[in-house]
């Protein structure tokens, strides 16, 4: 053991996300980049740190258990993003405090900041910090070392023997406090796994150009939609919006590229488009850089179709309010947007005021613009919606696919009531749900729950399997399909056998698309293995 091991305050893990889920062709590569803001601000405080990536090494729990004996700090935490991982987690402090009892567990990230509650029920857990971290952790771990109560610590969950005590979130701040922050610090990392993994079988689908990483630019949402955590009122996730300055953004995509190589940004803001100020001043500081030889590209998974002004709105072609024009010249080779429905009703329920000809009109300008690669999120099977809401969206979708041809692909998913959401406390009151209903077990987005009088979630997960075939790969455009397999990074022929296989699971059996595997590792199948099934993805 280093003197430095021997020192170290605070041990950042990720848990391998193929304990529990590879099973059903579903696991993460995951880019720590909270952990990474997080280990720069512990850092300038002036606490060592170090980490355990039992994802990208896949690490079995003997193995973790060994580099948690050996490397593993005073303080040990994860950042879990995602409620699907949960049982990882969960694995992964047993583990931790049976090879270091004396360690403090803190855990943190989107899903302890929606359901508490459930996490809370881990014994080996014994800080949990709700929202946005930066902060909070910091002053965690000053109370730590100088011995001082908790009680100071907005937004923090601690045990204290078999009790839990609870400090309430105090949300704070100017909108451009996340200049403050430090760049990113991966430098204990496998930079080459993190940077340069590719992804098969994925709805968010192969990326153009390696190494490649994820960049933040804004935090919070502006919106209320009644299945997103992130519009509750007292968004559980965010502490308000707040937003970064171009310059910010642009000094941290130029230490990525001179630190890592960095030539593909995947930008993961709730509300990137908005205001239009702001992004333009980004992405003409991106069109700079490309100007100047830098080879970058960039998408993101979650764009508003309704931030993209109307073609009466923009005065001046390439001009500074042409926001497609931007997005275009700074090197946007792709557009994913969440249309959601194509019912009138179902909008009203999502709380999610689209005007459906006005949408239409931004699709055919982006069309105008020379986008050529054009994908949308659509949900089905909210609580209120009838079988003719469904339908009707289906029917939008395959308008805008096959006959207009304004989206190159669709993806549904069934509705979740996932807690912390205003849909999730919606199917409670209505009595929609199952009798056994379980909150804290996550059952994926392609997974029906809620049953009503016109229609199950039977029902739903058959009809989205076969229409997400038929919308997608009509048989009159076999070229189509080309350019989807494309998309996704696979062949032809591994295309046809994962839409046979979607079809003859029809969204009963619990299965992912969401497969990656390391950019080094053969990507051939072998013989008789089997393809992950769509009915199980995630948007």
């Amino acid at each position: 053991m280093t003197k430095t091991e021997e020192r170290t305050d605070f041990t950042f893990v990720i848990p391998n996300t193929r304990w529990h889920r590879e099973s059903e062709g579903r696991y993460w590569n995951h880019i720590p980049y909270p952990e990474g803001i997080l280990t720069a601000v512990l850092r300038k405080n002036g606490y060592i740190v170090n980490h355990i990536d039992a994802n990208a090494e896949n690490l079995s729990e003997d193995e973790l258990f060994k580099l948690v004996s050996i490397k593993g700090g005073k303080t040990i935490g994860i950042s879990a993003l995602s409620v699907e991982y949960r049982d990882s987690v969960h694995k992964t402090f047993e583990i931790i405090k049976e090879a270091k009892s004396d360690a403090k567990t803190v855990l943190g990230g989107v899903y302890p900041s929606i359901s508490p509650e459930v996490a809370k029920r881990d014994k080996n857990i014994d800080f949990i910090v709700i929202s946005e971290g930066e902060k909070r952790l910091v002053k965690l771990m000053n109370c730590l070392r100088d011995n001082l109560p908790f009680d100071e610590i907005d937004g923090l969950h601690y045990r204290v023997g078999d009790q839990w005590h609870h400090n309430p979130r105090k949300i704070s701040g100017n909108v451009n406090e996340l200049d403050e922050l430090p760049f990113p610090d991966y430098s204990d990392y496998n930079t080459g796994k993190l940077f340069n993994w590719s992804q098969k079988y994925t709805q968010n689908f192969q990326f153009r150009k390696l190494p490649m990483t994820i960049m933040m630019t804004s935090r919070g949402c502006v919106y209320k939609c009644t299945y997103c955590a992130a519009g509750k009122t007292g968004n559980p996730i965010n502490d308000g919006i707040k937003r970064r300055t171009p310059g910010s953004v642009l000094d941290e995509i130029k230490f990525m590229v001179k630190e890592h190589g960095i030539k593909e940004i995947i930008f993961v803001d709730d509300s990137l488009l908005v205001p239009t100020p702001r992004i333009i001043g980004i992405l003409k500081g991106i069109t700079e850089l490309r100007q100047k030889g830098y080879d970058l590209i960039w998408k993101s998974n979650n764009l508003d179709l309704r931030h993209v002004p109307l073609p009466e709105r923009v005065k001046h072609p390439g001009g500074d309010d042409d926001l497609l024009h931007w997005m275009r010249e700074s090197g946007c080779y792709q557009i994913s947007i969440s249309l959601e429905s194509g019912s009138p009703e179902t909008f009203k329920r999502m709380k999610r005021p689209t005007n459906l000809i006005h949408a239409v009109q931004r699709l055919e300008q982006l069309r105008k613009y020379g986008f050529n690669e054009i994908v949308s999120n659509f949900i089905i099977g909210m609580p209120g919606d009838t079988w003719n809401d469904i339908l009707t969206t289906f029917e939008f979708a395959d308008g805008l696919v096959n006959r207009d041809q304004l989206l190159d692909y669709a993806l549904f998913s069934i509705a979740t009531p996932l807690p912390g959401t205003e849909m999730f406390e919606t199917a409670k009151n209505t009595n929609v749900l199952p009798s056994d209903f379980k909150p804290e077990e996550f059952y994926g987005f392609g997974k029906g729950v809620i049953n009503t009088k016109e229609w199950t979630a039977y029902e739903l997960q058959m009809k989205r399997a076969m229409e997400w075939d038929r919308i997608n790969f009509p048989a009159s455009r076999p070229k189509h399909h080309e350019k989807i397999a494309k998309m996704l990074g696979i062949t032809i022929e591994e295309l046809n056998k994962w839409r046979q296989e979607t079809r003859r699971s029809t969204g009963v059996e619990v299965k992912s698309a969401d497969k990656v595997d390391d950019a080094r590792a053969n990507d051939t199948k072998k013989d008789g293995e089997e393809f992950p099934s769509l009915s199980q993805s995630t948007h």
